[in-house]
């Protein structure tokens, strides 16, 4: 639906056709077309092939550009647009590519960045890979367009592309022409044989200075597919071309304008679509305000009318006296109880406070009122002398962790002493 421009602009054989509401007209420049516009080109001395190179996927271009050099088949700096590729092992990979000398893709891309409406630029390959997918055709098909003294040839399927080149005559004389057919059937006939596939469909586009139809596409028992074709005006003489049928099949995003370019495309085609969306939006906003305006008013009333409701209750019912002391002592109970220090905190600063050569043998822990009481018995293995430092050492430990001495015992015998020790510690 978006990908279906108003205006298109073919530029084949050094000439620039553009294309709108039944009529071709040639041009001079791009900018002679107002409006956004998709254009076609064959990029002038491009080459289109299929190549093999030794090289992953990723790096597979930068092969194709390098083997194009050494070969001597450009003599200048070229961009390599690639239609597609696959991965034959991990350092192989087939290429179906565009070689563009440089300057000439850089004027192209130059001329529709100084453009004010968007412009989306396909190479004629391009065109002609997407006509062979959408075949869908299981077996080799091969596509030929024929404009001019030149034939644009690819073979393969959807999946895979076998063979694709140009093939180009002297001049534009039914001689020419007919020398160029057999080219292009020569072309199809080594391919079958050096893949041993058999090829029974061409699909022929043809154009506005197309030839005839070659006797030997029936002969030798292939069928030939025709598209669809529109007529077309161009000085003042009717034509019927499929040239045209092909390109509005064609998807927008793969085109090789820069990726801002298709961006800005996509935007103004939806733009229509997104202020209708837009406005809906805004009517179901204004709705929903309004519902909610509504909702918020029976809201209001009912409110006020519970408001009515308690104050005659208030009035009408006296005050009730509650006695709320067991609950607050409850709480408070609850409150003390979750400030005092448990029975392992309790056992733990005793712990940490004895020293090794004394013991425990009793340790009572209660919690009556707002403090805690504690009661410790014990005995210590060592001379008076240390079992006292030891004793003193237990007390001073005790006190620094908050807890107050409220008795202390240090009885001594023959071999050992004995101690007994009450502790206090309030609940904060």
């Amino acid at each position: 639906m978006f990908r279906n421009p108003t205006k298109y602009l073919v530029e084949l054989d050094g000439f620039i056709y553009g294309y709108s509401q039944g009529r071709i007209e040639e041009i001079v420049e791009l900018k002679d077309i107002k409006g956004d516009k998709w254009i076609v080109s064959d990029f002038e001395q491009a080459i289109s092939r299929i190549m093999t190179v030794d090289a992953p996927l990723k790096y597979a271009e930068v092969i194709v550009r390098k083997k194009l050099e050494e070969a001597g088949e450009v003599d200048e700096p070229v961009s390599i647009v690639t239609h597609w590729k696959k991965s034959k092992t991990q350092n192989t990979t087939d290429v179906f590519f565009t070689a563009v000398p440089s300057r000439v893709y850089n004027r192209f891309v130059q001329q529709i960045r100084d453009h004010e409406d968007s412009v989306m630029l396909f190479p004629v390959y391009s065109v002609l890979h997407g006509a062979l997918k959408r075949l869908r055709h299981p077996k080799p098909v091969a596509v030929v367009f024929q404009h001019g003294r030149f034939a644009d040839l690819i073979i393969g399927t959807g999946k895979r592309i076998l063979y694709a080149n140009r093939c180009v005559a002297f001049d534009t004389s039914n001689e020419q022409i007919s020398a160029l057919w057999n080219v292009v059937n020569a072309d199809i006939a080594t391919v079958e044989t050096e893949n041993r596939i058999k090829v029974d469909q061409v699909l022929l586009l043809n154009w506005i200075n197309s030839g005839p139809e070659p006797d030997w596409l029936h002969d030798k028992g292939r069928e030939c597919v025709l598209m669809d074709r529109e007529d077309v005006s161009f000085n003042g003489e009717d034509y019927s071309v499929s040239f045209l049928k092909v390109l509005r099949m064609q998807q927008g995003f793969k085109a090789v304008s820069p990726g801002l370019e298709k961006a800005c495309y996509y935007s103004r085609r939806c733009l229509p679509y997104l202020n209708t969306i837009f406005f809906l939006a805004t009517l179901l906003c204004v709705g929903a305000y309004f519902w909610c305006s509504q909702k918020n008013d029976a809201l209001a009333q009912q409110l006020h009318a519970r408001e009515a409701q308690i104050a005659r209750l208030k009035h009408n019912a006296p005050a009730q006296e509650i006695d709320y002391k067991q609950t607050i002592s409850f709480v408070r109970d609850l409150s003390r109880y979750g400030k005092a220090p448990s029975y392992k905190s309790v056992v733990n600063d005793i712990s940490e406070a004895l020293p090794n050569s004394m013991s425990l043998q009793v340790l009572k822990v209660d919690y009556p009122g707002d403090e805690v009481k504690i009661e410790v018995f014990g005995r210590a293995k060592a001379s008076f002398g240390s079992a006292y430092r030891g004793y003193q050492g237990f007390l001073d430990g005790l006190k620094a962790k908050g807890y107050t001495v409220a008795e202390s015992k240090f009885d001594t015998e023959i071999r050992q002493s004995e101690f007994l020790t009450r502790l206090t510690k309030e609940i904060q």
